[in-house]
This record gives structure tokens, C-alpha cells and sequence, in this order.
């Protein structure tokens, strides 16, 4: 016998990488066929739509956004029109199609590690206009939370026992199984990749939701915590985030397999209800770039404005006079000139 036949026999499977053993397990427990399908043989499909240009039926959709930036409403607002199959907040006018607010309302299906739905869901979903009788839950007090996990038997039964239209789970974290790292390589890819099998078999979507990365300056896949698998398995990405514009939030379209990327949606919550505001080509890049700018720049238009008044406060000076002092005082041309045209607004100073 070969020498690494004589390792392989005598190694314990407990002892290989949990991938590894995995996929042992399963080589020893079937027999595989060896027939392949001829794609001349394959049925093509067109994409189907849960939320038309947004949330592709039977696939995985990813929820990103800071913490704060209000994802269980966006989701509570979403099956919310599943349950009773309205529209969803994100489709306006000419992007709601005819048959879509006329179809029967869904069964979905949630869970949270987050929020008790007693304390905090069920209000949210009911002043959202939800059908409750359509919605299906367990309580994370319940000993059987624990065993839902992405591969566990438990939640493909009960999968396969309802048929959700929509499964939400909040967060991705909770749910991963114990043996997995979500910050190694193609772990997160491994560990979603039954959700994929589950959409087609079961009828089932799924929507993840994930916290974003706390860093400055980044968006787009980077902006994912833990690990950028996730953005790679889903078939599309909506990441959440706030504007400038008080109050004012964004939904943006940052990935989609099935197409162009769809508008991002501006919003506002109201006594906890989603309220549409408008579409924007912008996207998660410009908001964050935004925010960072003005991060920036506020300190240094803050001291320009009090420099401005305390300059100001015997009198009327010359402009000229004002710009080569705050240059001596290292206060930038454009600070200046921020300050000046914020001051203008507030009514403090005139011309």
C-alpha cells in the first residue's frame, strides 16, 4: 500500500478541516451517478421577480447597512407587501407592474437574533399594513432557534414543510453554523450555497441581512462585514445608509445578476412606516463619499466660523482684510469661503 493511502486510512475525520470532512462524509455516504444533463436538453428561464428589478425570486438577496440605518423596517415593509401582495415601497409609478398589485398575498417566514417579534416586530410589521396570518416565526427564546443554521436540517424542514415565498434571517451571524469562520476564504460561499439549492426545490427567497464595515472611505463589496463571499453568492445587493438630508435615507442597488442595477430608492420612516421619497441614480459610493467629505470638512469650516464672527465683532472689515488674516492663521481659502456662504444662510453676516 502507498504510503499516503496508509496516512489517509489512519487519519481521523474529526481531525480534517470541517470542509474537508464534509465532503468525505458525503463521498461515503452515496453512490454518485455519473449522468450528466446536454444544455440542448435545458429549459431557458427568464428571471423571476419578487420585488420587480430588485429582488429576484428563489435566489439570495443581501441586506447591508450601518447599524442605525433602520434594515428591520426595510425588511418588515417588505413582507409586508408579500403577505398581502401590494406593492412594495421601492416600486413607483411605471416600475409596478399591472399583475404584480393584483397577485395573491405570500407566506414568509423570519427569524431574528436581533429583536423579540413581540416587543418590536409584530408592531413594525402591523403599522406596515402586513397580513399577520401569513407571516411565520420562531421566538429566539425558543430552544430550537439554535438550530437554525444555513445547513441545519431543522430549517430545510421547515422550509420544505411551509413553502415561504420570502425567509429573512437577521443577522447573517446568527445563523452560520458553529464550524465555520466567516473570515476564511470561500467559507461563506460553502456554507450559503444550500440556499441556492432550497430557492429552486422549495420556491423559497431568501433575504440576509448584514451589518456593513465600520471603516471610512470604503462601498461597494468592501463595504460587507466579515467576509465578501456574501456579496459573491448573492444574486443581489441592497445596501441601506443615510443622506445628508436630514432624515432622508438611501436603499442602494449595488449588485444584480439578472440586469442593470436599479435606481436607488430615497425614503424616510415615519411613526416606523417606510415612506417613499424619491429615486436617485446616486449610488452607496457617492453617499459614503458624501458623508466623509463633510466628516472632513466640518471641523475646519466650524473654526472658520468662528474666526469670521470673533473678527467680525468690532465692526465691518474689508474682505480682502478677512482672507490674508486666515491665511496666516492656516485657515484654507475654501474653509473661508464655506463658512461664509453657512454664516450668509443662518443670517449672522452680510455682505
Amino acid at each position: 500500500m502507498r504510503r499516503a493511502e496508509r496516512q489517509f486510512r489512519h487519519t481521523s475525520i474529526s481531525a480534517l478541516l470541517p470542509v474537508t470532512k464534509l465532503f468525505v462524509q458525503r463521498y461515503l455516504q452515496k453512490n454518485y451517478s455519473l449522468d450528466m444533463v446536454t444544455l440542448e436538453n435545458v429549459e431557458e428561464k427568464e428571471a423571476k421577480w419578487l420585488i420587480t428589478d430588485y429582488i429576484p425570486r428563489y435566489q439570495i438577496t443581501t441586506l447591508v447597512g450601518d447599524g442605525g440605518s433602520r434594515k428591520t423596517s426595510i425588511w418588515c415593509s417588505i413582507m409586508a407587501a408579500v403577505t398581502n401582495g401590494t406593492r412594495c415601497f421601492m416600486l413607483e409609478g411605471d416600475l409596478v407592474p399591472k399583475d404584480f398589485a393584483e397577485c395573491e398575498g405570500e407566506t414568509v417566514m423570519f427569524f431574528s437574533a436581533e429583536d423579540s417579534f413581540e416587543y418590536v416586530l409584530k408592531r413594525k410589521l402591523r403599522k406596515s399594513g402586513a397580513n399577520l396570518k401569513n407571516i411565520l416565526t420562531i421566538d429566539i427564546s425558543d430552544d430550537r432557534f439554535q438550530d437554525i443554521k444555513f445547513n441545519s436540517p431543522l430549517f430545510e424542514q421547515l422550509i420544505d414543510r411551509y413553502r415561504p415565498a420570502l425567509v429573512v434571517l437577521d443577522p447573517i451571524q446568527a445563523f452560520v453554523p458553529p464550524n465555520i469562520q466567516m473570515g476564511q476564504r470561500n467559507a461563506m460561499r460553502d456554507c450559503l450555497s444550500p440556499l441556492v439549492g432550497y430557492g429552486e426545490k422549495y420556491g423559497t427567497t431568501f433575504l440576509i441581512v448584514v451589518h456593513s464595515n465600520k471603516q471610512s472611505g470604503i462601498w461597494g463589496r468592501k463595504r460587507i462585514a466579515d467576509s465578501a463571499d456574501i456579496w459573491d453568492i448573492s444574486r443581489s445587493v441592497l445596501m441601506a445608509g443615510e443622506t445628508n438630508e436630514s432624515g432622508v435615507r438611501y436603499l442602494s442597488h449595488e449588485k444584480s445578476n439578472y440586469g442593470m442595477t436599479s435606481d436607488t430608492v430615497l425614503y424616510t420612516i415615519e411613526d416606523e412606516i417606510v415612506k417613499f421619497v424619491d429615486y436617485t441614480t446616486k449610488k452607496d459610493k457617492d453617499f459614503v463619499t458624501e458623508v466623509d467629505y463633510n466628516t472632513k470638512q466640518r471641523p475646519q469650516k466650524d473654526e472658520a466660523k468662528e474666526f469670521i464672527l470673533d473678527f467680525l465683532k468690532d465692526g465691518e472689515k474689508e474682505v480682502e482684510e478677512i482672507n490674508s488674516t486666515a491665511k496666516v492663521m492656516s485657515i484654507s481659502t475654501n474653509s473661508i469661503k464655506n463658512a461664509k456662504a453657512e454664516l450668509k444662510r443662518e443670517g449672522k453676516i452680510s455682505k
